[in-house]
Order: structure tokens, then C-alpha cells, then sequence
């Protein structure tokens, strides 16, 4: 027959109940773990499953419950470095619903891990509204740092890191994603992106079109097998994806090189020039003759325009 603290024990290493809710047990004091009640931020390899730092194997390792992205996702990672944790899945969808959840658990005395599928948690992944709900109780946050696509891109474009602005995924839709890149475009320095195979070829041609001239990286697939850095000029962005349909595979962080004030200020006549164009001309000829004027590829122009007209 199991002795009451033995009891206590059991229940409190769970730390959830099968419904994968968190629920406040007994104190961290009272267990083996000596690791201090707060949330831990773990940055998760983006590709090379050797990059998860030992100081992250320790943390995984000692909280009561890991917060992750996709459960089978970082399951096999964790596996392979001997972290048996248990693992609690909490992704964009579940993380205001849960917030409160880990909140009570932390205000227990746990110790709780966020991870996310790839990269550190927060950028461009969930994390950023659980970290603001418990920094607004109070609660200790702490970062443990390792891969970002972000970062490790930065680091070998050869474009100077300050100013430089990230912005992550731009919307999907096509009139807005025109403004959120024109508004992007008017920042000085270096410009970070990312985006997804499926709309690579979509980006492309935007930089080709209102970025001209200006120095573009696309990293493909950083830490993986089939990495690629590809260094061109926008205006010859498109041309390298449509070269060979394979190269559109893999996930994507874009870099855009600052521009001079004289590049940014010919991009913005060729926007100006098009519309003027579209105001008396169908939208075949002002296209035809705004690309003999600027240089930009009719097509691109041509679909910029119908682009508008049917949002």
C-alpha cells in the first residue's frame, strides 16, 4: 500500500490530468526537481537535431511539464536526447485557452518548458501572448537560447545588421501583402522575411517589381540537407525559381539589402507611373508601357494591376 507522500509524488509528476489540462498539485519544494518555478523559453533546432544545446537537454530534462508546438514533432527530438518529460501540446490555437491553465500551474511552484516545432518560440511561432500573460502576473520568464532562422540567416547575408527590421510572413492575401511589402520596403537597412514554399515564387516576383536593383539572400532550408543560399539582384529573383521548379521546395527566410535613395525613390516612380497609366489606358497597355518606361516585366506589371481591380 502506497504511503501518503508517496501518493503526493505520483500525482504531482503527472502534472496533468489525461484531458492534458494543468492543474495546481503540491509544492515544487516537496519533489526531486530543483530546477526554480518559472517559464522556460527553449529554443528548439531548426533543422540538425545536434544543435539542441546541453543547457536545453537539462532544462527539457527537469521541468514537470514541456509546453509544445506539436507533441509528435518534438517527441522524436526529445527521444533521442533521453528527455522523457511529459509533454503537453500547446499551439496558436490552444494558447489563450490554456494561458490561465499555466499560470495556475506555475503559481503552484512548476516548472514549465515552451517549445515550438522549430526555432525559438515567440518569433513567428506561439509563445508571444503566454509570455506577456504571465509577465503580467508576475511570473518568471526565462530565456534559454539557441537556433533561429532568423539569425542564422542575418549572420552569413552579408548585409549589416543594424537597422535591420523583421517582419515575418506577410498576409496571403495579394492586396494586402502588396502594402505590407511596400510599407516594409520603406524602412532603411536590412529586411527579414519569411516565407513558405507555396508563396516563394509569389514574393519573388513582388521584390522584382518594387524592389529592383536592390540586393536580395533567399536561405533555403538552413541546417538541412539540401541548404542553399542564393545571393541575386531583385529584378532576376523570379528567374532563378522558374530556372528549376525544384528550388522551390523547403521553407524560406528572405533578406532584402538596403537600398540607396536613389533605388528606393525609382521604385516608387514605377508604382506611381502604373497607376497614372491605369487611370486612361486598359490595363494591357498601361502595363506595356509602364515595363518600356521602368524596365519592370509587363507580366508583373499586368498582374499588379488586375490584382487591384479584383479586390
Amino acid at each position: 500500500m502506497p504511503t501518503k507522500a508517496l501518493v503526493l509524488i505520483m500525482v504531482f509528476r503527472a502534472g496533468f490530468t489525461r484531458n492534458n489540462n494543468l492543474v495546481p498539485t503540491v509544492s515544487l519544494d516537496q519533489q526531486d526537481n530543483t530546477l526554480p518555478s518559472a517559464l522556460y523559453i527553449v529554443a528548439m533546432p531548426i533543422g540538425q537535431w545536434s544543435d539542441l544545446s546541453s543547457r536545453a537537454i537539462d532544462i527539457l530534462g527537469g521541468v514537470d511539464v514541456i509546453l509544445a508546438e506539436d507533441t509528435r514533432v518534438s517527441g522524436q527530438i526529445l527521444k533521442s536526447v533521453g528527455v522523457s518529460t511529459r509533454m503537453v501540446s500547446l499551439n496558436a490555437h490552444s494558447e489563450a485557452g490554456k494561458a490561465d491553465r499555466v499560470i495556475e500551474s506555475l503559481e503552484s511552484g512548476q516548472s514549465l518548458a515552451l517549445i515550438s516545432d522549430a526555432g525559438t518560440p515567440g518569433i513567428s511561432d506561439p509563445g508571444r501572448l503566454l509570455v506577456d500573460r504571465v509577465v503580467e502576473k508576475g511570473l518568471p520568464v526565462v530565456p534559454i537560447p539557441g537556433p533561429s532562422a532568423l539569425t542564422a540567416a542575418l549572420s552569413v547575408s552579408g548585409f549589416p545588421a543594424a537597422p535591420s527590421h523583421f517582419f515575418g510572413f506577410l498576409s496571403t492575401k495579394s492586396n494586402a501583402r502588396d502594402q505590407e511589402l511596400e510599407r516594409a520596403l520603406s524602412h532603411d537597412g536590412t529586411l527579414i522575411f519569411y516565407e513558405a514554399p507555396h508563396r516563394i515564387v509569389d514574393f519573388a516576383e513582388r521584390l522584382d517589381q518594387k524592389a529592383r536593383g536592390r540586393k536580395v539572400m533567399f536561405a533555403r532550408e538552413l541546417t538541412k540537407t539540401h541548404e542553399q543560399l542564393i545571393r541575386v539582384v531583385a529584378g532576376q529573383c523570379a528567374d532563378w525559381f522558374s530556372a528549376n521548379p525544384d528550388r522551390i521546395r523547403g521553407e524560406f527566410v528572405v533578406l532584402v539589402g538596403p537600398a540607396s535613395t536613389e533605388r528606393a525613390q525609382s521604385s516608387i516612380d514605377a508604382d506611381q507611373i502604373l497607376r497614372v497609366l491605369a487611370r486612361e489606358l486598359p490595363p494591357s497597355k498601361a502595363a506595356s508601357l509602364a515595363s518600356e518606361l521602368t524596365g519592370i516585366p509587363k507580366r508583373m506589371l499586368y498582374r499588379q494591376l488586375t490584382d487591384e481591380s479584383e479586390e
